[in-house]
């Protein structure tokens, strides 16, 4: 059927299959998080879901995690690589975590159903969780001092869970073997299984009453009005060359020199272009991304400043051309090690819309806190005697945009998730919260000011753990837009056998003993406005580069 064939009475219902469709995904996204076991799914709700056309196109997914939601596609685009769609049965689940294809870090694990009506392959319903451990060389999978990919965890590449609904028990086994609190992974696994499936029921329904032909032809419609939609947002923006800089701390390994990213946006009538030409190269230290996370933070920013019109799906994608040369921070080669890729995700994301900044002022913001910081701690659990891995990422402020003041401990960026409870961590685990708070002027200030950050002070009641911070913006405070004030810089301390508190850098791995404390400043974020001195304790102007060509 030719989309200008189609009638009003078609029009409603196209209408009305795609609001099918995305009350779905909702419901997917919910059973998830009401199922999962782990802390970081069913409290941070770091998990995420989408639904794929039969050629592994996003055509719907709820409002969770930007950061997954790109993932995800380039991991179904391998499964199918490995297993082709003529080779799928009903019953079939797949798995993956593998950042080398199209995965992100290892402890993001994707699984895949595809869904068939009357023998017909017709969609994929997929979901993502943040899991608390994976293996590897510390609790939580997240090294700082990781220098390859095999020391942060174990690698599925894309694999059958399920054949024709049969569990591969060999697999379980083997993941159970190699994960800290296996009864914790298998929960939110089974979660996933389970989402899937609730899934797999409601498209059907939608099948039966609407037909195969008639949902898999509104699917590519919903695609195909996403980017003629896009393109027609992108018309609008000036044509020209805009160029951002920016930087990261250090890699966690050399903390001696920081990380620099820089694009090059080229906009062309309907067409947006990145060149990442000019990033460091790939670094030794775990600050590696996979290329799909250029994709994927490329693909969230772009929906930003589009128009809310906008669909968020795969029509989206063909507005957008990305090059990032091999061998760099952005596209690393195997096995350089990637956890802590999501400091680079949000980096990415400053520099993306720093060069959106320039094009269209008026609909990108301030530059937020600059990432969640991922602290996790393991050990062995006195109340139980057995082996407990506690971990949660916690966020600071959002930057100040033209008309508001920007929030204060918010997630922002590629993530959004939620901050733990104190009383959830201090029930599951041998951890006391003693000070969890604001960080009063910790924003930029001025008519509209940044958001506030956030400090977070944790006791350790085990008689001894590893410890693990990921973090960033020590360095290199997140930066004020249009003459606006920097944000303040984030600090991290751990205290020491003397009882006293030691200033660590923004990534380390260590030992906390019992009764010692560790402690985490998120940074407040930059403002926007006009005609206000920078603070300062801002970003120094000469480590940032903008420049724009028309």
């Amino acid at each position: 059927m030719n989309v200008s064939r189609y009638t009003v009475l078609d029009a409603f219902r196209l209408e009305i299959l795609s609001n099918a469709l995305n009350a779905i995904t909702e419901e997917i996204q919910l059973t998830l998080l009401r199922s999962a076991y782990s802390q970081v799914a069913r409290e941070a709700q770091d998990a995420s879901c989408a639904i794929f056309t039969a050629q592994g196109r996003i055509v719907a997914q709820p409002v969770v995690i930007p950061g997954h939601l790109g993932s995800m596609r380039f991991m179904l685009e391998e499964v199918l690589k490995e297993f082709p769609p003529e080779t799928m049965r009903p019953g079939d689940v797949y798995i993956t975590n593998d950042p080398y294809r199209g995965g992100s870090h290892l402890p993001d694990l994707a699984v895949f159903r595809p869904i068939f009506h009357e023998s017909r392959l017709v969609a994929f319903a997929g979901c993502i969780i943040h899991y608390t451990d994976v293996g590897g060389m510390v609790p939580g999978s997240n090294p700082m001092t990781a220098t390859e990919l095999y020391q942060e965890g174990l690698v599925i590449p894309p694999v059958k869970l399920f054949d024709a609904g049969r569990e591969n028990k060999t697999l379980i086994d083997m993941i159970r073997a190699n994960v800290r609190g296996p009864d914790i992974f298998m929960g939110d696994l089974r979660a996933q299984e389970g989402a899937l499936l609730k899934g797999e029921q409601r498209l059907r329904d939608l099948l039966e009453r609407y037909g195969c032909d008639s949902v898999s032809h509104a699917m590519e419609l919903l695609i195909d009005y996403a980017e003629k939609k896009a393109r027609e947002a992108v018309r609008a923006i000036p044509n020209g060359v805009y160029e951002f800089t920016d930087y990261m701390d250090h890699d966690g390994v050399d903390l001696s020199r920081p990380v620099k990213i820089t694009v090059r946006l080229e906009v062309l009538d309907d067409c947006l272009r990145f060149d990442f030409t000019g990033t460091d190269p790939q670094v030794k230290g775990p600050l590696n991304a996979p290329r799909s996370k250029a994709w994927t933070t490329i693909f969230y920013c772009v929906r930003c400043v589009l128009p809310d019109d906008v669909p968020f799906n795969d029509g989206l994608m063909k507005v957008i051309d990305v090059h990032v040369p091999e061998g760099t921070l952005l596209n690393p080669r195997h096995p350089a090690p990637v956890n802590a890729r999501s400091v680079t995700t949000n980096r990415i994301a400053d520099t993306v819309l720093g060069a959106l900044a320039l094009a269209v002022p008026e609909r990108v913001g301030a530059q937020c806190c600059g990432v969640p910081v991922g602290v996790s701690f393991g050990g062995i659990n006195p109340k139980t005697g057995r082996t407990f891995v506690f971990y949660e990422s916690y966020n600071g402020g959002m930057g100040g945009s033209q008309s508001a003041d920007g929030a204060d401990a918010v997630s922002t960026g590629t993530s959004n998730a939620m901050n733990i409870p104190a009383e959830s961590i201090e029930m599951d685990y041998p951890v006391r919260v003693t000070r969890y708070e604001l960080v009063p002027d910790s924003g930029g200030s001025g008519k509209h000011r940044g958001g506030l950050g956030l400090l977070r002070e944790y006791e350790m009641l085990a008689e001894s753990a590893t410890v693990n911070v990921r973090g960033d913006r020590a360095a290199f405070a997140p930066r004020g837009f249009y003459k606006g004030g920097d944000g303040s810089f984030s600090s991290f301390f751990l205290e020491d056998e003397r009882g006293e508190m030691k200033k660590m850098p923004s990534k380390f791995s260590g030992n906390i003993a019992r009764d010692r404390r560790g402690a985490a400043g998120r940074p407040g974020a930059a403002d926007e406005r006009v005609g206000t001195a920078a603070q300062e304790t801002g970003t120094p102007r000469g480590l940032h580069q903008a420049r724009r060509t028309t």
